[in-house]
């Protein structure tokens, strides 16, 4: 019997949050936005908002310090984009800190021919993930003591 990757199709995803979480060594102001940047999002509204919520053209509305652009998979080269098209933007110099690593994505594989006794498969997939800081203020790393 043949086992082949062929036979089987991704069913379910067990853990398909759309946030990506990698723990940046800084600590982050409480006025920090964290943004989000899929595939399909569109940069012109995300860099509208961003920019909004940056520089405010309303007295009230207290600016914010620092942004975060966070993507996953197809999304990274979008966030990298809208981070460098904020720099650009802003007569600002922004403090700049880049995080890479991976998001782990479960996913239930079931056989696509009922006919064929096979095994359900359990598949970790590793999706590359970014998350940019761009901060108004210096940058303070959580423990002063590292280098």
């Amino acid at each position: 019997m043949d086992a082949a990757i062929e036979q089987y199709a991704p069913s379910e995803a067990l853990d398909d949050t759309p946030s990506v979480s990698l723990s940046l060594p800084f600590i982050l102001h409480p006025s920090c936005l964290h943004m989000q940047v899929r595939s399909g999002s569109k940069t012109k509204n995300l860099i509208q908002f961003a920019m909004r919520k940056l520089f405010p053209t309303d007295a009230s509305v207290v600016p914010i310090e620092q942004i975060t652009w966070n993507a996953f998979g197809d999304g990274i080269s979008k966030a990298i984009a809208c981070a460098e098209l904020t720099k650009r933007r802003s007569q600002t110099n922004f403090y700049e800190h880049v995080q890479i690593g991976y998001k782990r994505i479960e996913q239930i594989w079931r056989p696509v021919n009922s006919n064929v006794e096979l095994d359900t498969l359990k598949v970790n997939k590793d999706i590359p993930a970014i998350c940019i800081l761009l901060s108004k203020l210096p940058l303070v790393k959580l423990n002063e003591g590292d280098n």
